[in-house]
């Protein structure tokens, strides 16, 4: 771990599954936490916020919940944490601006490509703002209940170059939390390497009638359709420079098996009748691997696939 300053004030915009839980953990860690509830404020308030944690068999309440469900009401704020879905990109200007300064630093927990460029449209290039891939399993099961099945790690990276020491701040707060924290050598990297699960095992769970993880593991032509997926993704990263290896790609059958009856998030999203991230998770990579001039007719069929039923 490095030996770079606290966080300070942090505010986590979009406080589901992957903010309530990185959120929870930061402020148990005694991190300044504030969270932005929006649909669930009244439960949380009501009834707080707990973490359930499989692995180590524990669970616990945040403690002195700074819950708001006005950014304004909050200020200000030394990082803000964007763990909202990418579907309410075009919502973040409204909604980060009362919490946003010149000193301000960004990090995005987002699903899919993207969300970096976003954020330096909205707010400028010349910030900080980090690209943080969360590869784990966690599901908020009720309005005030986040639980984290598989512990994973996540994985921080800026645009272009290693963690500057400011960066260091929001990984080394997550360390100190208990998170696996790891630095990203190259930030395009990981963002590729993390499609090769997301975009069959998120995309064939809803395509295929709404199944669980497990369901498409067990059926040979849907397991073999989730290794085209992430061949074409493995040939587009390799378009770039990114060399994503054959034992890579096996491992995320390897990895997914133990997960069981798993529901990836955006099967989540569709069966609770939610917008689901298409243009982030499949649109996105489609582009860019299109326009480095690599065939992709298994995403480009799945893109349309969700297109057509996610509305």
């Amino acid at each position: 771990m490095s030996a770079c300053s606290s966080a300070g004030k942090v505010a986590i915009v979009g406080t589901g599954a992957v903010g309530g839980f990185y959120g929870g953990m930061l402020a148990r860690a005694g991190t300044d936490v504030h969270f932005l509830f929006r649909s669930t404020y009244e439960d949380v308030v009501r009834d707080g916020l707990s973490l359930v944690l499989h692995e180590s068999n524990e669970s616990f309440f945040v403690e002195s919940l700074q819950a708001y469900r006005n950014p304004s009401k909050i200020g200000i704020c030394d990082w803000v944490v964007v763990s909202a879905k990418a579907t309410a990109n075009t919502q973040l200007l409204e909604v980060l601006s009362p919490l946003v300064d010149k000193n301000t630093c960004l990090l995005t927990l987002q699903n899919g490509m993207g969300n970096v460029e976003r954020l330096e449209e909205l707010f400028g290039n010349r910030r900080t703002i980090v690209g943080g891939l969360c590869f784990t399993c966690i599901n908020r099961t009720s309005p005030t209940i986040v639980e984290s099945l598989l512990p994973g790690y996540v994985q921080f990276g800026q645009v272009g170059q290693s963690l500057t020491n400011k960066a260091c701040e929001i990984l080394d707060a997550f360390a100190v939390a208990g998170v696996d924290a790891r630095e990203a050598a190259s930030l395009d990297e990981a963002l590729w390497r993390k499609l090769c699960w997301n975009v069959p095992f998120n995309g064939l769970s809803v395509t295929a009638g709404g199944i669980t993880t497990d369901k498409i593991l067990a059926d040979a032509e849907l397991a073999g359709c989730a290794r085209s997926l992430m061949e074409e993704l493995q040939k587009a990263a390799a378009e770039v420079g990114i060399e994503i290896e054959d034992r890579f790609l096996d491992h995320q059958f390897t990895l997914t098996e133990p997960m069981g009856p798993y529901k990836p998030s955006s099967l989540i999203d569709f069966l609770a009748g939610r917008e689901v991230e298409v243009d982030a998770i499949w649109g996105e990579p489609l582009r860019r691997g299109e326009a480095s001039g690599v065939a992709m007719p298994e995403l480009q069929k799945l893109h349309e696939e969700l297109l057509s039923i996610c509305k």
